[in-house]
């Protein structure tokens, strides 16, 4: 029962502490298009067996709400601000020389820099000091800041899993719990703690007497002296490009010409929400402004079946990237069944306009991990532990920037080759350029690596990738950009190896201060199998066309309406079409005067099967990010409302969807009778200093 004991002190802190000031909870909303525009087009490339989870991901810049440009990171620089590596570099050359910013017109006196620009800018930076000097004891409470985020979701509509017969079905109720407290003080001390309970899962009783069934923390300490960060507890890691370790969130196709490389974190604590494949153990970085070494130690607990091989030796035969469900008694006898040990380090040198990067690590799972039966998993991990070693730079030639990132991996006597090298050009002040070149041979695992890729993971895989941006006059922008790629060997259902083509092309119109419209038409095509055909199994595939017509118009503060049509029109070998349309209208309203917002939709959609399913994304609760995804026929709707009161923040969020096709939804435990599927949503927020 100590989870009660943790409550009650956090609840008697915050009793202590009623006089806070009132402060939003809300980051800029033009912050937060910019970056759900670049992760809705990461999900819409996700394989079909893939979810999309960003909310820890997006943790650090969900917090923002006007950046200070005089303390402004590599990472908001370019995927939020959209800055290019020219920009950011003149940018901190100007700090240098002249000191800090004082007011926002000194930015158009920056090279690099014009009036339009300055103008956008001006709207979502702030220009204050740097925050400097040391937390003192008898400061640090009175520095410190409080958050406390209760959660709870729940499906009304009655789920087959828990009616339980024969000992089947669900342990729990169907009710999903997440909480989160946070402390900083100053830029030099940070904790977290953080516990989930999915639905269906049991709670403070029977396989869960510890309360929730996930937990996560740290203590974070950074910017002292030599130390420039310590991490004890979970936290994740970035270096270089990605290929040996990175995050999903940023380097993907579809975002523009700046959007296709990675900006490394180094190390960056978390306490997820969720059971997210981040590292559990210790990190700390040491150096100064020119180099820095990061040595890390991680282990973490998976969840699978043992079985034995074929001379009897114990093999785990479960995924390496856990669902973290533990409702059904399977579920639970199949809990924490291996755990792997990840050891290794970083060096990193850095000038204003060159930086190299080295790494190496290991990581060893306890039970050797079983080799996949079917021949397209013949090149997948398995066995009982793997080494990675890599190089990563970056240099600024004038208005160019080259980047790239080679390692190896060997496991097992196997070495595999991975190799990516990419250039971001400025043509001039109208256009850009950026190409992006990658190798990932059969052999080479890289288990936490997401460098740039289309695969279901970084092997198997040769492709080259354009995007280019351009400016069409004061009220119209145009980014087009091409991937072709060939996997070197087979995937699910696909018995050769293939080639695909990928491409999109998007034009803003900016019709007036009020007015925005945006058209985006993006094509793929993927080889596949033909089942039917027994002699010649293989065929060219289907050719995908996919159609966005938005129009967005905020005719005041106060109210935002939204308006979308999504076609997808899908060609397959045999010359049959299948389409897919959706069709919805948004309506945001944000009454400051009362601390109250309301987000709400109504969508109709009819797609001919899942295959020719549309993303949107929806408004959802603070420091969640949800991309649905819509599919078979029916009318889908959502409201959401907000209000804030001082130090606390409400939110209730209700959606429902109706499907006209089917008279059941989902299947097995999930099964639902009938055609309405429902969820609740609500949230309390407390953010005390």
């Amino acid at each position: 029962m100590k989870i009660k004991y943790i409550l009650i002190a956090l609840a008697l802190l915050f009793s202590t502490r009623l006089s806070a000031q009132q402060d939003s909870l809300h980051p800029n909303d033009e912050l937060q298009e910019t970056l759900f525009d670049i992760l809705e087009n990461q999900t819409e490339n996700l394989d079909v067996e893939e979810t999309a989870d960003y909310g820890d991901e997006l943790e650090e810049l969900w917090q923002t709400d006007q950046i200070n440009i005089n303390d402004l990171s590599p990472e908001v620089a370019f995927n939020i601000l959209h800055l290019t590596d020219y920009q950011y570099y003149q940018l901190l050359s100007y700090i240098e020389l002249y000191g800090e910013l004082v007011s926002e017109y000194e930015l158009a006196a920056i090279a690099g820099f014009d009036q339009n620009l300055a103008e956008r800018l001006s709207k979502k930076v702030k220009i204050e000091p740097k925050k400097r000097g040391r937390n003192r004891a008898a400061t640090f409470f009175r520095q410190s800041q409080h958050t406390l985020l209760l959660r709870y979701r729940q499906v009304p509509e009655h789920q087959s899993g828990y009616h339980r017969e024969g000992g089947s079905g669900y342990l729990g109720n169907p009710m999903r719990l997440n909480w989160k407290y946070t402390m900083t003080s100053g830029d030099h001390f940070a904790m977290a703690l953080a516990g989930e309970k999915d639905a269906g899962e049991q709670w403070f009783r029977g396989t869960q007497k510890q309360g929730f069934d996930h937990y996560a923390w740290y203590i974070n300490v950074k910017n002292i002296g030599v130390l420039k960060n310590l991490v004890i507890g979970n936290y994740t890691l970035s270096f270089g490009q990605g290929m040996i370790m990175g995050g999903r969130s940023m380097g993907v196709k579809g975002g523009g010409a700046g959007q296709i490389r990675r900006f490394p974190g180094l190390v960056r604590a978390t306490s997820p929400m969720n059971e997210s494949s981040c590292m559990h153990g210790v990190a700390a970085t040491i150096g100064n402004s020119q180099y820095t070494g990061t040595l890390f130690y991680s282990h973490n607990f998976l969840d699978g079946k043992i079985g034995s091989d074929s001379l009897g030796a114990a093999v785990f035969e479960g995924s390496l990237t856990s669902t973290g469900y533990h409702r059904t008694e399977k579920e639970v006898a199949q809990r924490n069944t291996n755990r792997n040990r990840l050891f290794g380090g970083h060096f990193q040198m850095k000038r204003r306009i060159f930086e190299l990067g080295v790494t190496g690590c290991h990581m060893q799972f306890v039970i050797p991990v079983a080799r996949g039966a079917e021949l397209y998993q013949k090149y997948r991990f398995c066995g009982k532990g793997v080494s990675n070693a890599g190089a990563n730079y970056k240099i600024i030639l004038h208005k160019t920037i080259l980047f790239g990132e080679a390692a190896v991996s060997i496991l097992q006597q196997r070495t595999g080759v991975g190799v990516l090298q990419g250039g971001v050009f400025d043509l001039d002040p109208r256009s850009k350029l950026a190409v992006l070149l990658r190798y990932y041979s059969r052999d080479f695992t890289s288990l936490y690596g997401s460098s740039f890729h289309t695969n279901s993971s970084c092997n198997s895989e040769v492709g080259a990738y354009v995007a280019a941006d351009f400016v069409l006059g004061r009220k119209a922008e145009l980014s087009l950009n091409a991937d072709i790629y060939h996997f070197l060997w087979l995937k699910y259902q696909v018995t050769q190896p293939t080639v695909g083509y990928d491409c999109s092309a998007r034009i803003t119109v900016n019709l007036n201060r009020y007015l925005t419209l945006n058209f985006r038409y993006h094509y793929a095509k993927k080889e596949q199998n033909l089942p039917q055909n027994e002699h010649h199994p293989f065929a060219d595939g289907n050719d995908m066309h996919k159609f966005r017509l938005t129009l967005k118009a905020t005719p005041s503060g106060l109210l935002t309406l939204q308006t979308e049509v999504d076609y997808l029109l899908s060609v397959s070998a045999e010359k049959s079409i299948s389409q897919g349309f959706l069709l919805f209208q948004d309506l945001g309203l944000k009454i400051e005067r009362w601390n109250l917002s309301l987000n709400g939709r109504i969508a109709l959609f009819a797609t001919d099967s899942y295959a020719e399913r549309l993303y949107a994304y929806e408004h959802d609760l603070y420091q969640t990010f949800t991309i649905n995804s819509y599919y078979g026929k029916g009318v889908r709707y959502y409201l959401m409302v907000g209000y804030q009161y001082s130090f606390i923040k409400i939110q209730a969020r209700f959606s429902q969807t109706f499907f006209d096709d089917r008279h059941t939804i989902s299947s097995s435990l999930a099964e639902i009778k009938g055609n309405t599927k429902s969820e609740i949503a609500l949230q309390m927020i407390f953010h005390i200093r």
